[in-house]
C-alpha cells in the first residue's frame, strides 16, 4: 500500500503528536512541517533530515507533494490555514476548537462548498473506548428516552494566572469552555443530539482575560435537559475528569474515562436489571501504535483511511461549526446574564 504523505503545520505538544502518528502509521509518512521558531526547526533539521521545513503554510502548498495535512497551530489561526489548504485540495485535520467563533467557519465552509475534500475536526474523545460502549448503549435505547442529562469536567490546573497564549482570548477565543469543554459539547451532540437552547454562567478566579468556571444549562431538541459544570481550577484533579449521566425512563447511565455504568430498571434484551459495569480493561481494542492514546491513533486512522476513500467523516468541519456555535450560545448568554440563547439546528 502506497504511504500518504502528511504534512503538520504547528509543532507544539499536539504537533508532535499527530506528527508521530503520520510517520508511525503504516499508510502515512511524514514528509513536512510547517513551524516557525527556530528553535524547533534546528532540533527538527538534526533529527529528521528527510522532513521538509517550511515557515508559512503558503512555502508549504506551493511547492506540493502532500496528501494530507494537520494543523495544530493556535485557535485563531485555523480558520484561514484550512481555508488555504482546501483550496489547494489537501485533506485535513483541524485540531480543536475550529476557530474563535462560529462566524470565523464562514471562509472555510464556503471553500468547501467549492471543493469538498475529506476535512475533521480533532475531537478524539469520540475515539475513547467507554464513550463509544455508552453511545452503542444509547442507541440501543436501553434506557428508554432521556430525560436529563449532567455533564462535568474538572481539572486542577491554573491556580495562578497562566501564561501563554492559550490566556489570550484573541488567540485562544476564551478559557476553560472553549479550549476543554468543546471536547465535552460536542459528545453531549454526538451521544444525545443537538442542543437548540442554553443558558451560561462563566467567572474569573485566577486569569485575569479568560474565564476559569463556566457553568451551562441545555434544552436538547428531544425534549432532554441538562447541564454543564466546568472548572479547570478545581483542586485535587490531577488530570482531566469528564464525566456524564444520562437518566431515562428505564435507568441510568454514567460514563467517564474510565468506565461505565448501566443501571436498568427492567431487563431490555441481553441487559439485566440491576447494575452492569465495564471498565477500560474490557472494552480495551488494540492499535497498532499508541501516541497519548489509543483514541489519537483511532482518529488519524479514520482519518488516513477518508483521505484513500473520499468518504465523509462524522467528526467534520460542518459538525464541529455546531460544536462552536454551541460555545459562542454559552458566551452570549454569560454576557446577558444567562438569558437563554436558540442555537440554529
Amino acid at each position: 500500500m502506497e504511504q500518504l504523505r502528511g504534512a503538520v503545520i504547528g509543532f507544539g505538544k499536539l504537533g508532535l503528536l499527530h506528527a508521530s502518528l503520520i510517520n508511525g502509521l503504516q499508510g502515512s509518512r511524514l514528509v513536512a512541517v510547517v513551524e516557525s521558531s527556530p528553535l524547533i526547526k534546528r532540533v527538527l533539521q538534526q533529527q529528521f533530515p528527510h522532513v521538509k521545513l517550511y515557515s508559512d503554510v503558503g512555502e508549504l502548498l506551493n511547492e506540493g507533494g502532500v496528501d494530507l495535512a494537520v494543523v495544530a497551530t493556535p485557535t485563531s489561526s485555523h480558520c484561514e490555514i484550512g481555508r488555504q489548504l482546501i483550496v489547494a485540495g489537501v485533506p485535513l485535520l483541524i485540531e480543536k476548537p475550529l476557530s474563535l467563533n462560529a462566524a470565523q467557519v464562514t471562509p472555510l465552509i464556503a471553500a468547501l462548498s467549492q471543493r469538498w475534500l475529506p476535512n475533521m475536526v480533532g475531537y478524539m474523545g469520540r475515539y475513547l473506548d467507554t464513550f463509544r460502549h455508552a453511545k452503542s448503549l444509547i442507541a440501543s435505547q436501553v434506557l428508554g428516552p432521556v430525560r436529563m442529562i449532567r455533564s462535568s469536567m474538572y481539572i486542577e490546573q491554573l491556580l495562578k494566572p497562566g501564561e501563554g497564549w492559550r490566556y489570550d482570548p484573541a488567540i485562544s477565543g476564551g478559557g476553560v469552555l472553549i479550549t476543554q469543554n468543546s471536547h465535552v459539547l460536542d459528545k453531549l451532540r454526538w451521544l444525545f443530539g443537538e442542543i437548540r437552547v442554553v443558558s451560561g454562567h462563566t467567572s474569573r478566579v485566577v486569569s485575569e482575560l479568560v474565564e476559569d468556571h463556566a457553568h451551562a444549562y441545555f434544552e436538547f431538541v428531544s425534549g432532554a435537559v441538562g447541564y454543564l459544570d466546568a472548572s479547570w481550577s478545581a483542586r485535587h484533579y490531577r488530570t482531566p475528569t469528564i464525566s456524564i449521566h444520562a437518566q431515562g425512563d428505564n435507568g441510568t447511565l454514567d460514563v467517564t474515562d474510565d468506565e461505565v455504568r448501566l443501571f436498568l430498571d427492567t431487563s431490555v434484551d441481553s441487559f439485566n436489571s440491576g447494575w452492569t459495569r465495564w471498565r477500560t480493561p474490557e472494552l480495551y481494542k488494540p492499535v497498532e501504535l499508541d501516541v497519548g492514546g489509543p483514541q489519537y491513533t483511532r482518529q488519524m486512522l479514520d482519518f488516513i483511511d477518508a483521505v484513500r476513500s473520499g468518504s465523509p467523516i462524522e467528526s467534520d468541519i460542518a459538525s464541529g461549526l455546531r460544536t462552536q456555535e454551541l460555545v459562542d450560545g454559552v458566551y452570549q448568554s454569560a454576557q446577558q446574564a444567562g438569558s437563554p440563547v436558540l442555537i440554529p439546528v
